[in-house]
This record gives C-alpha cells, sequence and structure tokens, in this order.
C-alpha cells in the first residue's frame, strides 16, 4: 500500500514537473534578467527547418535569415521549434523563430528548455496582443507553428482591431484564412464571413482592406473566385475595382471566363478594361484568347486602352502577334506614335522575318 502510495506520488511529480510546465510560461519570462531567453517546443506536422537559419511552415511557405555559404544545402529536418526572446531591460525587442534540430546558440541567452505547444501559443499570442512594432508581429509566427494550437479566436481579434498596427493585422489576416479548418477554431466559414466584413467596411483602411482581399482570392481550394465575383460588381468603385484586377490575374477557370466576358462589356470602366486587357494576354492566355485582343482592338476608345493592348501582345509574343503588329507599324491611318511603338516593341522579337520587314519598313520611310 505505502509503495503504491509512493508510485502515485512520482506520477504526480512528474505530471507537474519537468518541462516550463508548473508555472505559467509568462511569469518564468517575466522573472528573467535582460538579455535573450530562449524556449522550444513541439511543432505541427509539416514544419521543418535546419535549426539555425531557415524553415518551413506546414502550408509550405519558407522563412530564412540565411546570408552565407552551405545554408541552402542543408537538410529541411523535422524538429520542435525555438523562439530566442530578447529584452532591453522589461521591453521585448526580437522574438526569433527556428525550427528543426535544436543547434547550439551561443547567443541564446538562459535557455528554460521543453514548454508545451499550448502554453507557448497562449503565451506567444498574448504578446502579439499587447507589444508595439515589429516584435508583436515576430510573435505571431512561432504561435502559428505550435502543435495542435487554437489559434484562429485570438487572430480574428488582431485582425479586427483598429487599435493595432496596420502590419500586424494584416500578418494576423493572412494566418486567419490559413488555419481556418483547425479542429476547435471559429471554422472556415466563420473566417470567410470575416474576411467578407473586412472587405467591405469602408472605415477600414484600404491596406487592411487589400490584404483581406488578396487573402479572399488565394484560398487554396478556389472558394474566394465566387465572392471575388460578386465583389466586381459592388457599388464600391475602390473594391469593385480590386476584385476585377484579382480576377484578371487569375487563373482560376472561372475567373478567366468572367474576364472574357467581363472585357466585352460597353459599360466596364477604363481601369477594369485595360486589368482585362492584361490579366486576358498574361501568363495564362491561350491563342484564343490572344486572337480575341487582335480582334477587340478597333473597338477600343482610348488610346490607353490600344497602347497597353499592343503592349499586351507583344509580351506574348508568337508568329501571329508579331504579323498583327507589323500591319500596326505599316499602317497609315495609326497615329505616328503608335507607329513608332510597335516598331520598337518588334525589335524584341527573334525572329528574321520580323526583323527583315522592319528594315524594309525603315527603308522606305
Amino acid at each position: 500500500m505505502m509503495q503504491t502510495k509512493r508510485n502515485w506520488t512520482l506520477l504526480a511529480a512528474l505530471a507537474f514537473a519537468g518541462p516550463v510546465a508548473a508555472q505559467s510560461l509568462d511569469r518564468r519570462m517575466a522573472s528573467e534578467p535582460e538579455g535573450s531567453v530562449q524556449f522550444h517546443f513541439a511543432a505541427r506536422a509539416g514544419v521543418c527547418g535546419n535549426g539555425r537559419t531557415f524553415m518551413r511552415a506546414d502550408d509550405n511557405n519558407w522563412y530564412s535569415s540565411y546570408s552565407g555559404d552551405g545554408g541552402g544545402r542543408d537538410v529541411c529536418a523535422d524538429g520542435p521549434v525555438r523562439v530566442v526572446i530578447t529584452r532591453a531591460g522589461r521591453d521585448i525587442i526580437k522574438i526569433e523563430t527556428f525550427a528543426g534540430p535544436i543547434a547550439p546558440d551561443d547567443h541564446g541567452g538562459r535557455n528554460l528548455g521543453v514548454t508545451s505547444a499550448h502554453a507557448a501559443a497562449t503565451y506567444l499570442l498574448g504578446l502579439a496582443t499587447t507589444l508595439d512594432g515589429r516584435p508583436a508581429r515576430e510573435a505571431l509566427t512561432p504561435a502559428m507553428l505550435a502543435d495542435s494550437a487554437v489559434v484562429t479566436p485570438q487572430l480574428l481579434q488582431l485582425a479586427k482591431d483598429q487599435s493595432r498596427a496596420r502590419d500586424l493585422r494584416r500578418s494576423a489576416i493572412s494566418w486567419l484564412a490559413r488555419r481556418r479548418a483547425e479542429s476547435g477554431g471559429i471554422g472556415a466559414d466563420a473566417v470567410e464571413r470575416a474576411l467578407d466584413q473586412l472587405v467591405r467596411d469602408r472605415t477600414e483602411s484600404e491596406s487592411v482592406r487589400s490584404q483581406a482581399l488578396s487573402t479572399i482570392s488565394t484560398l487554396d481550394r478556389g472558394e474566394g473566385i465566387p465572392v471575388l465575383i460578386k465583389f466586381a460588381s459592388d457599388a464600391d468603385n475602390w473594391l469593385s475595382r480590386q476584385a476585377f484586377s484579382s480576377l484578371a490575374r487569375s487563373g482560376d477557370p472561372r475567373a478567366r471566363a468572367y474576364i472574357r466576358i467581363s472585357v466585352k462589356r460597353n459599360d466596364l470602366t477604363e481601369e477594369n478594361r485595360v486589368s482585362a486587357i492584361q490579366g486576358l494576354g498574361g501568363e495564362y492566355a491561350t491563342g484564343a484568347d490572344l486572337k480575341a485582343l487582335r480582334e477587340m482592338y478597333p473597338s477600343l476608345n482610348s488610346d490607353r486602352q490600344r497602347d497597353v493592348l499592343i503592349s499586351t501582345l507583344a509580351s506574348a509574343g508568337g508568329t501571329e502577334n508579331a504579323t498583327w503588329l507589323l500591319a500596326i507599324a505599316k499602317s497609315p491611318i495609326e497615329p505616328p506614335q503608335r507607329r513608332r511603338r510597335a516598331i520598337s516593341l518588334l525589335t524584341k522579337f527573334d525572329d528574321p522575318r520580323v526583323r527583315d520587314a522592319l528594315k524594309e519598313l525603315v527603308d522606305h520611310e
């Protein structure tokens, strides 16, 4: 009986001792003297690094402080997240994050050892909500990498808090979308509603609204495209223009179809038509898209639209575009300035036929 009691006592001691779990992490940190203090904790699945100069988050975003020789050849190894917090007096002035094997760190200061991922995320999110300047944002990254931590409620608060720095809020918005499916969080639907509200809120700064809109446009399963299409016809001119521009740059087939139809609309604004032309002729352009742009040229109603279309087709290259540009360069009804522009763009084509045609054109001038 006595032996059993001693065993339970030992188990209890082990449960409450060990890694920084017996005391709250913030209390331990507050008791440390000026300088650097470090601790580490379990990382989310998919987080790796070399422990010193680079790491990869679970969504394949890379972070690096590397600037010398050899670091790029290291293996991205699984391992804990290590955080080094530097203070001047009682002020936190820098928070550094590492992942992978625990590497010796001469500048790491006092080492508190391993702590629970939950305690670390709670502490770091607390710093993000109370610190000013760069350290507030630096506190977010390691919190996002903590294993099994629930972070979306705090991220939503930060994203909506107009008293916080725009830089911090933009980072919170980005992480909010990336963590929207976390177990035990606010849920993906709530995240998407929050992003929608931020985009529509005219009391917000444009940089915060832009971040929310950009985040919607890059949702990894394409959920944002129908939302952007709806935004593109909004009565808010700023929102409509930004959404249309995002759709024009997208490679999503639904966005491409929307832009192909929209570019022909008579009521399209100058800015949106320019975005549509550039988008249709961009990196996702098909031969049919380029043909449609060439055929659209006579119907354009501004010099800016024509100049943008000419530049877009020249950037796309190809024999058919070169032939079309030669026709512009030779056309007696085109303004001299536009003909000279076409000739200038044609000189960049690596095509003997084009070079011969240009030489003949110049000889007849």
